[in-house]
């Protein structure tokens, strides 16, 4: 068993998103949704997607059968148009009524005012139209009024008459949406285009339905997108000079929406030290050969400086300094403790000082020229030279014996124990004046220029080593001081940077060996590797933030991304066709086929194929041929508006609810046979939808009613008519004469001779013209009695159509054929021109009322004979 459409749709969606289903849900329950419901579906869509929203949507509802009322639309009913200004030579305030059930016909002549009222209508009700700007509605081009243009659609959509404002270009009702409007330009389209079934039966409309905010959605979400994101991206580049492979680059364009914070933050690291390496392969890789001799030769002199500022820190430490002024001082008690004791031993010298430093540099000096050259080889002092007196090395004079007692007296004081020791302690002093650092490096001409050497590498070394060189320099003096014995300045405390000057001394050695490698091809190659890395995680660390929120902006642009995709309408739409071959294609082709029956174009070759959109169903006309021209360049113009009212009729056949329609001109151009098989459509339709007809034309008019009555439907007929100030008037007697059928005529007449009896009173004149008036329109109605009473309509005057199996009805008897002529020969003589003579005398009222039922009766009669004899003639029943 074939599944309803309802529950095909149920089980398809039951395989959508939440949010879908909950959209299925509104749909159904609803004919048009919100804009609380876009916005929650809005909000149900991003949650998803993973928006982070202010606050949450409310939880989806699935979508089940007990939401779906059967699709029907409720029915409006098109009251009337009201209340109209400025649309084309309308009067002001011009209004049209429509009734509210089966038929209404409005009969005008060209420029009575028709197009004006359908002009309103097209524009405000669903319509075939191609481009909905060629619906303009013009004012009186040729009138002086201006204003707005407005009117009043009233309709009945259950809780009574509400009036709908209009005007050109103002959004359409959603309500007037069921009110399909036919006419010539829509016609067209018909042909050209097809079928286009807006409210699908059974449900099928839910997918198109769906699409249709599916698109509302997508373009909510783009307008966002390209607000919160747009171009803002491509703000965010980092440019890097030159582009090329590093990691910073690589990580750069590799950033997504799923990158950590944690890896952009291990990805721009760049610290102090990185800079230091940078600068380094930067001059190392700019150096050339001098460069290189230059920092060969600092790096040499910064080792040199190392060991001088090691041994500076223990030489010139206060212990050191203390020790000196130790030996300075021993050594001058020890002199101290010699002289005296040489003052003892000499006070009978002839001269003073004996032992002093003067005579004991005396006594070294002579004693050296003694050993070295007055007496080599002999031990000093020499007082016998070749048995006599030696010659004194002081004043080459023979020693005499005092002279050389005092010699040897002056020798054995010189061996004496104190004075050793004190040429022993002065010595040590002497010594260690040698030994005092010279601070080479320090106290160099040129450590100025080292010193800045340094502090373009390292400027706060640079001032630790200015500070700690003047206290140096200071500590070596005041060493030579104290051993000499002098007065000297307290120095500041001695820090001394050794720790500073090693490291330096060792990045001097790195920088040395990073010019070696840069004059080698390969290492150069990867120094030069280094430096683009570093320099390129330099400007990637420098624009973190950019990064941070360019993944900010792409966490967002994919979340709109995921939106987006969610809301695509290709599955929903191959699902939708699915539905629509399954359940509606053969009911659409096959309907448009029983149209094209009812008005004899089935010879035409065309059929329907479906061409479906993603928010309508489709039905395009094939015509069936190779050639490559639309179809209403292949038809007749007769041929293409059949075939047009067959599609829409199939359209308006097979739409949802009941909604009204109004059909313009529909035999424009069409045959009297077709005139007559569109009026019996029509009227067909009107049993089941409301229907409003415009025409000009009277025989179609009578076509149309004839119809009507035949379906037992009593049509609302309203006549436009137009003068020289405005159209869109109402006559108020109604339909024109020649319009009006046996039936409406007599009460047409019997309404006019209501008059008769009080001007027969008060003006015999007036009478008698008004009574010959009336006994005119008396036989015009014995006339049309041929055509509709006697003869059935078999024959019709302005058609060519004979329907002789109507003939079964026709049955004349003498005696009403008598009376016939009778009733007829009284309704000529009085309303012909009489003789002056006055022969002829002018009927009384009684008596034109008497006539009026004679008629009456007579048609009664001939009915009443025509359905005897249709049962006597069985066999020419076309139902037998």
């Amino acid at each position: 068993m074939t599944a309803e459409p309802i529950d095909d749709v149920l089980d398809w969606a039951k395989k959508l998103s939440s949010w879908k289903q909950d959209a299925l849900r509104r749909l159904a329950i609803s004919n048009d949704l919100t804009d609380t419901d876009f916005g929650e579906l809005l909000a149900m869509v991003k949650l998803a997607a993973g928006f982070s929203l202010a606050s949450p949507p409310p939880a989806a509802i699935p979508f089940a059968k007990a939401h779906f009322g059967g699709g029907k639309q409720q029915p409006i009913i098109l009251k009337g148009i009201a209340n109209i200004e400025n649309i084309n030579r309308l009067v002001p305030k011009a209004a049209l009524a429509f009734c509210p059930k089966a038929l209404t016909i409005v009969y005008g002549r060209n420029g009575s005012g028709k197009s004006g009222f359908v002009r309103i209508l097209r524009t405000a009700c669903r319509k075939r139209v191609e481009n909905p700007s060629k619906l303009k509605v013009l004012a009186d081009v040729y009138g002086a009024s201006a204003g707005p243009q407005t009117a009043e659609i009233i309709i009945d959509a259950g809780t009574g008459d509400t009036p709908i404002s209009w005007s050109p270009g103002k959004a359409a009702s959603p309500q007037l949406m069921q009110v399909a409007v036919f006419d010539t330009a829509s016609a067209e389209l018909y042909v050209n285009g097809g079928n286009q079934i807006r409210f699908l039966p059974f449900g099928l409309a839910l997918p198109h339905r769906l699409n249709t905010v599916c698109l509302s959605l997508k373009d909510k979400l783009e307008t966002e997108r390209a607000t919160e994101v747009g171009d803002k991206v491509s703000l965010t580049t980092i440019v890097f000079t030159p582009t090329r492979d590093t990691g910073a680059q690589r990580f750069d364009k590799a950033l997504s929406k799923s990158t950590t914070t944690a890896q952009i933050d291990a990805a721009t690291v760049f610290a102090e030290a990185d800079q230091l390496r940078l600068d380094e392969i930067t001059a190392a890789l700019s150096a050339g050969a001098a460069a290189a001799a230059d920092v060969t030769a600092f790096a040499k002199w910064a080792d040199t400086f190392a060991t001088e500022c090691a041994a500076a820190e223990t030489a010139l430490s206060d212990a050191a300094l203390q020790q000196l002024a130790g030996l300075r001082a021993t050594a001058v008690a020890a002199r101290e403790a010699a002289t005296v004791a040489a003052g003892a031993l000499f006070t009978d010298e002839p001269l003073p000082g004996v032992g002093s430093d003067t005579w004991r540099a005396l006594w070294a000096a002579a004693r050296d020229y003694s050993l070295k050259k007055a007496y080599i080889g002999k031990s000093f002092p020499v007082v016998v030279a070749d048995a006599g007196p030696a010659a004194c090395v002081l004043c080459q004079q023979p020693l005499l014996p005092d002279g050389a007692s005092r010699m040897q007296r002056f020798q054995k004081y010189m061996d004496d124990t104190l004075d050793t020791a004190a040429s022993k302690a002065e010595q040590a002093v002497a010594e260690a004046l040698t030994n005092v650092s010279e601070l080479s490096c320090l106290r160099a001409t040129d450590f100025p220029d080292r010193l800045e050497q340094i502090r373009k590498r390292d400027a706060g070394l640079a001032d630790l080593l200015a500070s700690f060189q003047a206290t140096a320099v200071a500590r070596r003096d005041q060493a030579v001081a104290r051993l000499n014995g002098e007065p000297y300045e307290a120095a500041p405390a001695l820090v001394v940077p050794s720790e500073e000057v090693k490291a330096f001394a060792l990045k001097l050695k790195a920088e040395k060996d990073g010019l070696a490698q840069a004059s080698n091809a390969d290492e150069r190659a990867k120094l030069t590797a280094e430096k683009a890395e570093l320099e390129d995680r330099r400007t990637l660390s420098a624009n973190k933030s950019k990064l941070i929120k360019r993944r900010g902006l792409l966490i967002i642009d994919g979340a709109y991304g995921k939106a987006l995709a969610d809301v695509q309408t290709r599955g929903i739409t191959q699902r939708a066709n699915e539905l629509l071959d399954t359940h509606l294609t053969t009911a659409v082709v096959t309907q448009f086929d029983a149209e094209r029956t009812r008005f004899d174009i089935m010879h035409l070759n065309v059929g329907l194929a479906r061409k479906s959109g993603q928010t309508k169903a489709e039905f395009e006309v094939d015509p069936k041929t190779k050639l490559t021209k639309v179809t209403s360049e292949i038809l007749s113009e007769g041929e293409q508006r059949a075939l047009a009212l067959a599609g829409f009729l199939t359209e308006v056949t097979l739409t949802d609810g009941s909604g009204a329609i109004v059909i313009d001109d529909p035999v424009s151009s069409l045959d009297r046979n077709r005139s007559v098989k569109v009026a019996e459509r029509i009227a067909e339709e009107a049993l089941k939808r409301q229907v409003i007809v415009f025409t000009h034309d009277i025989v179609f008019f009578n076509e149309l009613c004839r119809a009507a009555d035949a379906e037992g439907i009593d049509p609302v007929t309203v006549a436009l008519f137009s003068d020289k100030s405005a159209a869109g008037k109402i006559d108020a007697a109604g339909m024109p004469w020649k319009g009006l059928n046996v039936a409406k005529r007599l009460g047409r007449i019997k309404n006019d001779a209501a008059q008769l009896s009080k001007l027969h009173t008060t003006s015999p004149a007036d009478y008698e013209i008004a009574v010959k008036n009336l006994y005119g329109r008396l036989r015009d109605t014995y006339e049309r009695a041929v055509e509709e009473i006697i003869f059935r309509d078999i024959v019709r005057r302005g058609t060519d159509v004979i329907q002789t199996q109507l003939l079964r009805y026709v049955y004349l008897s003498h005696a009403l054929a008598i009376r016939f002529h009778e009733g007829m020969t009284r309704a000529n003589t009085h309303s012909h021109d009489n003789p002056a003579a006055d022969t002829v005398p002018v009927p009384s009222p009684d008596e034109f009322a008497k006539d009026i039922d004679e008629l009456q009766l007579l048609i009664a009669a001939l009915k009443a004979d025509s359905e005897i004899a249709e049962a006597a003639r069985p066999q020419m029943n076309p139902n037998k």
